[in-house]
């Protein structure tokens, strides 16, 4: 992992697209479109764009939109846009001011509506007897 691993370093600014590093450090200013495993936001950091990734953890600035499975905001973040996710761990101090939308699939979806079904057709044959 270690030669696909990638350092923007406080001070430095970078503008495009960034493809093929399976970890991002980033410390400086970025405004691009990421696609990675993991991402890190320092607390100098700043991010402007689109990111998907297994995991992301911020402790600087974030906007735009995010699609991850783990995140994690810690004391010193600040979000805006969109974040959709499967787990978040925010830490307190950490500021969101974005819409944040739980991911989960449509299989897990249909058991959730199947189960409600067959509650209420238990409770309706209870109400008969």
């Amino acid at each position: 992992m270690a030669n696909k691993q990638a350092v923007l370093g406080s001070g430095a600014r970078f503008t495009g697209k960034i493809s093929n590093a399976k970890s991002i450090e980033i410390n400086g200013y970025v405004e691009a479109d990421l696609t990675t495993e993991k991402v890190t936001i320092g607390s100098t950091g700043k991010f402007l764009g689109k990111v998907d990734s297994e995991l992301v953890v911020i402790a600087g600035e974030y906007e735009g939109k995010m699609q991850a499975d783990s995140v994690w905001l810690t004391e010193t973040s600040r979000i805006s846009g969109e974040v959709h996710y499967k787990s978040l761990q925010m830490d307190r101090g950490a500021a969101l001011n974005c819409r944040v939308v739980h991911n989960w699939n449509e299989a897990d979806a249909e058991k959730i509506e199947e189960t409600n079904e067959n509650d209420e057709v238990e409770e309706d044959q209870i109400e008969e007897k």
